[in-house]
C-alpha cells in the first residue's frame, strides 16, 4: 500500500479530520456540478486501500448510488476490500492510464488527489486523457502548488522553489520518497489544464483567494459535438 503524506503522530487524527472537512466539501462540489441520479455511472478515480480514517475512502461512504458507483485503483493500493465495506459498489483494479472499459462509459465521475502522483507532465497528461476518455464528466482536484504549506510533507515554502533545488531540499530533510517525481509532481492551474486533451470543455473553481485555495478543482466535460 502506498503512502501519500507524511506521518505526523499523534497529530495524523487531527490532520485527517481536517482533510476530511475539505473532501466533503468537494463531495458536496461534485453533486451540485453533476447532480448524478441513481441510474448514472459514476466512477472514483484513484481509490486507496487505506483503512485508519474515513477521509481514505469519503466518496464511498457519502455516495448515495452506490449500486451504480465504480472504483478504481492499482494493485498497489490494495483496496479489493471496498465491495465488503460498501455493498453495491463495483471496484476495478486498473491503472489509470488503461482503464479497461469503453469510450464514454461512465457518466460523471472524480480523479481526487491524483494526478500529482501520477510522474512526469507527460504522464500525467496520459493519465488525463485515459480518464476523459471513459467519462464525459469528470472533476478534478490537485493540490495547489501556490498554497504556502505543502500539503504531502507539510513543509513550508520550499515547494516555491526551483525544482532541481526543491527536490534537493526535500533529499535533504530526509523525504526521499517525494523527491521523486514520479511520486510527487506539484501543478499549478495553468500546468493542469495544459494536461487536458482536445474536445474537452474545462472550467476552474475558484474558491477563494488564489494563495488561501489548498487545493484546483477543474470541472472537465465532453465537449458536444454540435
Amino acid at each position: 500500500m502506498l503512502e501519500y503524506s507524511t506521518d505526523l503522530g499523534r497529530l495524523n487524527r487531527l490532520k485527517n479530520d481536517l482533510a476530511l472537512r475539505v473532501r466533503r466539501k468537494i463531495f458536496d462540489v461534485f453533486m451540485k456540478e453533476f447532480d448524478p441520479d441513481a441510474e448514472m455511472r459514476i466512477a472514483d478515480f484513484g481509490v486507496t486501500g487505506r483503512r485508519d480514517h474515513r477521509v481514505h475512502h469519503f466518496f464511498e461512504l457519502l455516495y448515495p448510488h452506490r449500486h451504480r458507483l465504480t472504483a478504481i485503483g492499482r494493485a498497489e493500493e490494495g483496496a479489493g476490500w471496498l465491495p465488503q465495506e460498501f455493498p453495491g459498489l463495483t471496484y476495478l483494479e486498473a491503472d489509470l492510464r488503461r482503464i479497461p472499459v469503453p469510450d464514454d462509459y461512465f457518466d460523471a465521475g472524480l480523479c481526487n488527489a491524483v494526478v500529482e502522483h501520477a510522474g512526469s507532465r507527460q504522464q500525467q497528461a496520459a493519465l488525463v486523457a485515459e480518464v476523459c476518455r471513459v467519462s464525459r464528466n469528470v472533476m478534478f482536484t490537485t493540490p495547489n502548488r501556490w498554497f504556502p504549506v505543502e500539503l504531502h510533507t507539510f513543509l513550508p515554502l520550499v515547494h516555491w522553489f526551483p525544482d532541481r533545488l526543491y527536490r534537493r531540499l526535500l533529499r535533504t530533510l530526509g523525504f526521499q520518497y517525494f523527491a521523486e517525481v514520479s511520486n510527487l509532481n506539484l501543478l499549478d492551474a495553468s500546468s493542469l489544464l495544459a494536461l487536458f486533451p482536445a474536445g474537452r470543455s474545462n472550467r476552474l473553481l475558484r474558491l477563494g483567494p488564489p494563495m488561501l485555495r489548498t487545493n484546483i478543482i477543474c470541472i472537465s466535460r465532453k465537449a458536444s459535438s454540435g
